[in-house]
């Protein structure tokens, strides 16, 4: 009876249904503290049955990977490095270059990494301290539990009432203290996420047209490469803006940068799922059409030259028409054992022969 009393004032003291919930949501934050572990030591375990060294490079690899949040690693992993074959560190070398390096964007990695280890130490002495509370909570409740049960004056029994309250109303002052240190941590390291992700996004993006840039447009295109004998074939395709030179001279640099971001905006519109649309250089864009055969890629091509060739510019601050703006294409279907660069050779040839036969035309690959 006594027991059950006391229990009543603990729960009084700590909050009643409002602090149950402060305790579910510790016990949430707990368990996706043990699940990042849990996760971690499975990334051990799988690199060591690979038999590949866990470096940073591949822990961060195979951690993503399990984790299962990034669908086109996840595709990538599972068509480079086939579970039971064993594991190519090219292979890995080649998977963390396109799908998690920064390139020249490494210095903005590592202050973001600074801080956000920071905030992960901040949080980690929370929880240590919180640990600490925990036990000199129960070990007080246990006192007085075994002590209730051999009092007999009444005195006394108060005494250790009053005693228990004051130690619950400290314990839920600390927790209150503990829930607004996890908040404010878990809030930071939220900001630091978007930031990495915005950052590893901008490091393979065109910074003009927002499109992919000649980096990753190499990393994709050796993928695809790699994975022809599984996916099956795809194509290239090299497209050039006609007589950008003129547009530039007569209009000025700042008209011709908006023709390339209309025109990316075009390509990006009449590209799909896994396809890469890429500024390869200056007026020269590319396309990635994995799983596309010759006729599909000539079927996008020619769509995004008439929707090119049917728009009509014109300066927005002089209202001055710039004339007809059309494109050249060339388009090939890679071929079994073609490396990348004969590829693209192949493609460019074809481009060329576009703009040699009158322009405004796709010209597919011999």
């Amino acid at each position: 009876m006594r027991i059950a009393r006391l229990g009543r004032a603990v729960a009084e003291v700590d909050g009643g249904p409002e602090a149950l919930e402060s305790i579910k949501a510790e016990d949430t934050r707990r368990e996706s503290f043990d699940d990042v572990t849990a996760l971690a030591y499975r990334v051990l375990e799988e690199t060591s049955r690979r038999g590949i060294p866990p470096d940073p490079r591949v822990f961060e690899l195979f951690y993503v990977y399990l984790e299962g949040t990034d669908a086109e690693l996840s595709e990538a992993v599972d068509m480079l490095l086939p579970d039971g074959e064993g594991a190519s560190l090219n292979a890995v070398d080649r998977l963390y270059e396109e799908h998690l390096a920064l390139g020249d964007k490494a210095g903005r990695y590592m202050e973001i990494s600074a801080r956000a280890e920071k905030e992960l130490g901040t949080l980690s002495a929370s929880l240590a301290r919180k640990s600490v509370d925990d036990d000199r909570f129960r070990d007080t409740l246990a006192k007085a539990r075994d002590g209730m049960s051999i009092l007999m004056r009444p005195s006394t029994a108060r005494q250790v009432i009053r005693d228990m309250l004051e130690v619950t109303e400290t314990y839920a002052t600390q927790n209150e203290f503990f829930a607004g240190e996890l908040s404010a941590a878990h809030a930071q390291i939220g900001m630091l996420h978007d930031e990495l992700r915005e950052l590893r996004e901008s490091a393979f993006a065109d910074h003009l047209t927002g499109l992919a840039n000649r980096r990753r447009f190499d990393l994709v295109l050796e993928l695809e490469i790699d994975a022809r004998a599984t996916k099956g074939p795809f194509s290239l395709v090299m497209t050039d803006v006609d007589r950008f030179k003129r547009v530039n001279d007569q209009f000025g640099h700042a008209v011709g940068d908006s023709v390339l971001k209309q025109y990316a905006r075009l390509i990006r519109q009449n590209v799909q799922g896994k396809d890469t649309a890429a500024r390869y250089g200056g007026e020269e864009f590319a396309l990635i059409l994995p799983s596309t055969e010759i006729l599909g890629a000539r079927h996008v091509a020619e769509r995004i030259r008439q929707g090119l060739a049917a728009r009509n510019f014109v300066v927005s601050d002089t209202k001055e028409r710039l004339g007809a703006v059309t494109a050249s294409f060339g388009v090939a279907e890679h071929r079994e054992g073609e490396t990348a660069a004969e590829l693209i050779a192949r493609c460019d040839k074809a481009l060329y022969k576009a703009k040699e036969t009158g322009r405004n035309r796709v010209t597919t690959a011999s």
